[in-house]
């Protein structure tokens, strides 16, 4: 049967889309309006538009394509044009469907008489609380152009930290994935082999040759259920990671670990700072700006930290004094603020912290991977190593015997 793509009016200025079956484009005219809806376009949903909208479906909007999109929205803006014509032009130049759809509709809401932050506000798994304060305060005071080259420095200042972040990971992953596959095949299909061999003699075999042969007769009958065992631990993983208790336990933990801890203390330093800072220095007020800031932070734990403090703010107290008596603000950021309050620059300071703290991440990310990178080779390389003395070792004793 016939699927034809439909746009209907819902209730006064909400809009529905979606895709339906009926024999004909009349008929699911009809369906849609016994169902109540106000039909606005009914079109058949060929061949080509299920690819389109699969397309949009596996299609993802990263923070890349959002610092892209309000770097040349800036642009545009600044050189005079209007900001539904940027949009449009936007929309037509997007490679992302999905983003494109989202940047038409932007569009649409603007041209509508809707403010260009209520229009983002719609679309808040894209758009952050902070981007859309920001742009609020340019609308309201006049400086949009100015409001959107500093969201354009900011998200771009976080894709460099975070793309630092990530590359320096990278090799250490990729020798971890390698060797836990190396000791899993060689466990599992090679080693295996040779327990035969072993079994049809009578001598005494050495304890490795033992702990091998035990370990290898059972990934050899059962590698599947290891395999299906490792893949329901990391599922119950990331569900409990997504929770709100449990996201709390594993960030609180990340803390605590050592190297790691001091990376990711250091990273979330560098985001309460920025987020803070550029806030403040874009006009808005100093318990909203928090309150944003609780939502940008990576890190839950620090993130309640950080709202117990703005509570404290609310009841008169100042930032600096919060941090100080917060487990995980180290005293440089505690005395920065304090400077901050003092001098009345409180948004210039913590924007200066911030470039400190990026620097310390970067040289932190570097140093622990100079550190994980030989620790990860000497351990693979001792399973490894024991695993094939282990194998070697029956070897030399049955041709030491028969010579």
């Amino acid at each position: 049967m016939p699927q034809f793509r439909y746009e209907v009016k819902k209730a006064p200025g909400e809009n529905a889309s979606g895709v339906l079956e009926a024999e004909t484009q009349r008929a699911a005219v009809a369906r849609l309006r016994d169902m109540g809806y106000f039909p606005i376009t009914v079109e058949e949903f060929s061949g080509e538009a299920r690819r389109e909208s699969a397309r949009m479906r596996f299609a993802r909007i990263g923070l890349k394509d959002r610092n892209t999109f309000f770097r040349q929205l800036a642009n545009l803006f600044e050189s005079g044009m209007t900001l539904t014509r940027a949009l449009s032009t936007l929309a037509e130049q997007n490679p992302n469907p999905k983003f494109v759809a989202v940047i038409e509709q932007i569009r649409d809401d603007v041209q509508k008489g809707t403010t260009f932050t209520e229009a983002l506000e719609q679309h808040p798994k894209l758009f952050s609380q902070m981007q859309c304060s920001m742009i609020r305060a340019g609308e309201s005071g006049g400086m949009l152009d100015e409001v959107l080259w500093r969201i354009v420095d900011f998200g771009e200042q976080e894709e460099h930290l975070r793309g630092k972040a990530i590359s320096a990971m990278i090799y250490p992953a990729f020798l971890m994935i390698m060797g836990t596959a190396a000791v899993f095949i060689l466990v599992s299909f090679v080693f295996p082999k040779f327990i035969a061999v072993f079994e049809d003699f009578s001598a005494t075999l050495p304890w490795p040759t033992v702990v091998v042969m035990s370990v290898c007769g059972f990934m050899g009958k059962f590698w599947w259920a290891v395999l299906i065992l490792v893949a329901i631990l990391v599922s119950m993983f990331i569900r409990y990671w997504r929770t709100v208790e449990g996201r709390l336990h594993v960030d609180t933990l990340t803390l605590k670990i050592p190297v790691l801890g001091g990376v990711s203390q250091k990273y979330v330093m560098a985001q309460f700072a920025r987020t803070l800072g550029t806030l403040l220095d874009n006009g808005v007020p100093v318990l909203q700006a928090m309150r944003i800031t609780v939502t940008v932070l990576s890190n839950k734990c620090v993130a309640g930290e950080v709202a117990a403090i703005q509570a404290r703010v609310a009841e008169g107290e100042s930032i600096s004094t919060g941090l100080r008596d917060a487990e995980h603000f180290p005293p440089i950021v505690v005395n920065m603020f304090a400077v901050g309050e003092e001098s009345g620059r409180l948004g210039a300071v913590t924007k200066r912290m911030a470039d400190a703290f990026d620097i310390e991440v970067e040289r932190a990310v570097q140093a622990m991977t100079a550190l994980f990178e030989p620790i990860l080779i000497v351990i693979m390389g001792i399973i490894i190593g024991f695993l094939v003395i282990a194998m070697l070792l029956p070897m030399l004793t049955l041709s030491s015997n028969v010579v």
